[in-house]
């Protein structure tokens, strides 16, 4: 099988039939080789993801480690072990590429940004313990205070930002510079969640797009289906938002 048959195997479901069951009673399934397979497979939490990046990592490295010592003509089996570290595959390391990614940003502290700016931290010094430009961090800054003003919205009143808080961190932000706030909102997109509806019709939107069952709702129910994104605060969120209902249903 050629690396390019490998990879699209990879990223295609298994025929029916033909999935196995492993582990905890789960369907074994294809490695994530995007940020946003990863993000679904282990999203909203970090451990699996920690461990299987780092699984795959330490083989990347013996094996690369075993090729380099046999080229090298030094490898001794006496002294370096077995050295029967297969290499990664195509598919393994665009897997290790997509893990690693979803970990960065799951551990990308918009709330810690926050708590520093009220505190009384300047842009420069936050820009500077980024090691990113003043403008970027501006932009992620709002679409982060977007994204908790919106969980306001569809929790009810339950978590979020309220609309003060919003205003003051809207004012902290300041005016976003187009260029960077297009190319931000291209890599950023949102998961429209329909948490009133647990999940079901879950899909992504396109940047600056307006999911059409929400709005076919009314704006009273506006921003309702919204993931924020912080995935783990709006999990949290999303678990409260269907709390009370699964209460009520079984009093």
């Amino acid at each position: 099988m050629t690396d390019r048959e490998e990879i699209a195997a990879a990223g295609a479901p298994a025929p029916a039939g033909e999935s196995a069951r492993s582990g905890e009673g789960r369907q074994a399934e294809p490695p994530p080789v995007t940020y946003h397979g990863a993000s679904s497979r282990y999203g909203p939490g970090t451990h699996a993801a920690r461990e299987r990046y780092d699984e795959l990592r330490m083989r990347d490295v013996l094996a690369r480690s075993y090729a380099k010592l046999r080229a090298s003509g030094e490898y001794d089996p006496a002294k370096h072990g077995a050295g029967d570290t297969e290499q990664l595959t195509a598919a393994e390391h665009l897997e290790l590429i997509a893990t690693g990614e979803y970990l960065s940003r799951a551990y990308k502290p918009s709330s810690e940004i926050d708590h520093a700016l009220r505190a009384g931290a300047t842009w420069a010094q936050v820009t500077d313990a980024l090691d990113t430009s003043e403008a970027y961090a501006r932009v992620a800054y709002r679409a982060w205070a977007d994204g908790q003003h919106d969980m306001l919205s569809w929790t009810e009143g339950r978590l979020g930002m309220s609309d003060a808080q919003y205003a003051e961190a809207v004012t902290r932000a300041g005016e976003p510079e187009p260029g960077v706030a297009k190319a931000y909102a291209a890599t950023h997109r949102v998961l429209c969640a329909h948490a009133d509806r647990d999940g079901k019709g879950a899909h992504w939107l396109a940047p600056g797009e307006k999911c059409s069952t929400v709005l076919e709702r009314g704006a009273s129910e506006a921003g309702r289906g919204m993931l924020a994104p912080d995935a783990v605060a709006t999990y949290a969120a999303m678990l409260r938002a269907t709390e009370a209902p699964e209460q009520e249903a079984g009093q």
